[in-house]
C-alpha cells in the first residue's frame, strides 16, 4: 500500500497501560507495523516509538508497560518521552477485559489518578480481549463515567479491525493539548518505587496523620467566630503546605534515605508516593479557602460606561469619581472587615492539635496616588458614577485565577538533587530517541 497523508496535522494518541494488555498489537493492526507484540510474561516494548496509520490520519505512540517488574525508571522516562514528543490529542489507557468489570475500573483508576493534573477531556480508555468477557461495552461505558468520570472508550477484540479501530479512536480525538514531562513533575504521574513493606506502611501511617490532623482542624474551628474560622482556614493550609516537607524530612530520615546509588530510584518514587496523597489531603483543604475567600472579596462589580472595564470599590461613596483611580491603600480586595488578619500558631502532639492566637496582621500596605494623570492605572481616566454603572458578571479571567492546585509542592526534597539531575539527563535522552516511523516498517 503506497504510503499518503491525507491531514496535514494528524491526530496525535499515546497508548499508556500494564506490560501485557495489547498496546503493541493494538499497534500493528493500525499501521501495520511487524514484530513489536510478544506474548512475553515481561514487556516485550522497551522503547517508545511513534507510528503514523496509512492514511496519515493520525499518529500513535507505543510505549512501555509502566508497571514492568525490571528496569521501570527507565521505562516510564520513555513513556514521558511520548507525552513530550508533540501535542497530544488523547492519551487511552490501554486494559485487558476480564471477567470482573470492577477488576478492569480498578486497572484504569491507577492510571487516572496519576493524570489528574492533565486535562479531563485528554483521558480515555482502550479495552482489549472484549471477545473473552460476557458484559456488555455499554455496561463498562456506564460505569467507568459515573465512577472515574471518563467519557471517551474504545473497544477491542481478535476479530476488530484497523480500520473500525482507528474510526473508533479518531472519534475521541477533539483539542490538542501541549503536555511537558520534566525532572519536577515526573513524579506525579509514573509510580517507580518497589514494594518495600516497611517503607509502605510509614507513607500509610504519614498520610493518616495528614488526614487525622484535618479532621482535628474541622472540630476545633467550630470553636471560632466566622471572621476567625476566614484566618484559620489560609493560615492552617500554610501549615499543612509546610507539613508535607517535614513528613519528607521524617520519611527520609526514619528510612536512611541518601537518593544515591542504586536505591535511589526507589527512595526518590516512596517519597513522590507519599506525597502526591498528601497532595490531594492539601487540595481539599485550598479549596475549603478558595470557598472562604468569598467572605473577604468585594462582590458588587460595575462595568465603566466608556472603557468597558469591571471594577469593584472597596472605599468611598457611590458618588462621582475617575475609571481605574486608585484607592487610598491597596487591601487585596478584602472589605475593612477582613483588613486585619489574625495570626496562628498550630501544634500536632500525641493526636492532639493545639491552636494558639499568635498576632494580627494588616493586608493593607501602601497609600496610593490618587491623582490619575500622574497615576493612571489601568483605567480609561473619564469620569464615572458608581450608582449608576451598570452591574457585571465576574470576569471568566478572575474566576481562572482562582483554579485551585497543588504544582507548587515539591515531590522530591533539596536532598536529592543529584537524583533530580539524572532523571533531566534521562528525559532528554530519551526524547532525542524517540522516533515517528511510516507504517508496515
Amino acid at each position: 500500500m503506497a504510503f499518503r497523508y491525507r491531514r496535514r496535522d494528524p491526530h496525535y494518541v499515546i497508548l499508556v497501560g500494564d506490560a501485557g494488555t495489547g498496546k503493541s498489537t493494538l499497534v500493528e493492526k493500525l499501521t501495520g507495523a511487524k514484530g513489536r507484540s510478544s506474548n512475553a510474561m515481561e514487556s516485550f516494548t522497551r522503547t517508545s516509538e511513534a507510528f503514523y496509520v496509512p492514511s496519515g490520519s493520525l499518529i500513535v505512540s507505543d510505549t512501555p508497560g509502566s508497571n514492568s517488574r525490571k528496569d521501570k525508571l527507565q521505562h516510564n522516562v520513555w513513556i514521558a518521552a511520548a507525552f513530550n514528543l508533540q501535542p497530544v490529542s488523547k492519551i487511552l489507557i490501554v486494559v485487558k477485559a476480564e471477567t470482573r468489570m470492577d477488576s478492569v475500573i480498578d486497572n484504569v483508576r491507577k492510571y487516572a489518578d496519576s493524570f489528574l493534573d492533565f486535562p479531563p477531556e485528554l483521558v480515555g480508555v482502550l479495552v482489549t480481549h472484549m471477545d473473552e468477557v460476557e458484559w456488555v461495552e455499554t455496561c463498562f461505558s456506564s460505569a467507568i463515567s459515573e465512577d472515574l468520570g471518563i467519557d471517551s472508550v474504545v473497544y477491542s477484540s481478535r476479530t476488530t479491525s484497523g480500520a473500525y479501530l482507528l474510526r473508533d479512536i479518531l472519534a475521541t480525538c477533539d483539542d490538542k493539548h501541549n503536555l511537558t514531562v520534566d525532572d519536577e513533575n515526573f513524579l506525579k504521574f509514573f509510580k517507580i518505587h518497589n514494594h518495600q513493606r516497611r517503607i509502605l506502611k510509614h507513607t500509610i501511617d504519614e498520610v493518616a496523620r495528614f488526614r487525622e490532623m484535618k479532621r482535628a482542624f474541622d472540630i476545633e474551628r467550630k470553636k471560632y467566630e466566622r471572621k476567625d474560622q476566614v484566618d484559620l482556614v489560609f493560615e492552617f493550609q500554610a501549615y499543612m503546605t509546610e507539613e508535607i516537607t517535614r513528613a519528607q524530612q521524617r520519611m527520609s530520615e526514619k528510612n536512611g534515605f541518601t537518593f544515591s546509588g542504586e536505591k535511589a530510584a526507589d527512595e526518590a518514587g516512596h517519597i513522590a508516593n507519599m506525597v502526591n496523597q498528601l497532595r490531594i489531603a492539601l487540595y481539599d483543604i485550598r479549596t475549603e479557602c478558595l470557598e472562604y475567600q468569598s467572605d473577604q472579596s468585594a462582590s458588587d462589580l460595575r462595568r465603566c460606561p466608556h472603557c468597558g472595564k469591571v471594577w469593584a470599590k472597596v472605599e468611598g461613596c457611590d458618588g462621582v469619581t475617575t475609571c481605574g483611580n486608585r484607592p487610598s491603600t491597596v487591601n487585596d480586595m478584602r472589605s475593612s472587615e477582613y483588613s486585619v488578619l489574625s495570626t496562628y500558631t498550630f501544634s500536632w502532639f500525641g493526636g492532639s492539635l493545639r491552636i494558639e492566637k499568635s498576632g494580627e496582621k494588616k493586608v493593607s500596605s501602601h497609600v496610593a496616588p490618587k491623582n490619575h494623570e500622574k497615576n493612571p492605572g489601568s483605567g480609561c481616566g473619564k469620569s464615572i458614577t458608581w450608582s449608576e454603572m451598570a452591574n457585571a458578571e465576574v470576569p471568566p479571567d478572575f474566576c481562572a485565577a482562582a483554579k485551585i492546585s497543588t504544582d507548587d509542592i515539591k515531590v522530591l526534597p533539596p536532598e536529592a538533587s543529584n537524583f533530580q539531575h539524572r532523571l533531566f539527563g534521562m528525559i532528554k535522552m530519551a526524547e532525542y530517541g524517540m522516533k515517528i516511523s511510516k507504517p508496515g516498517r
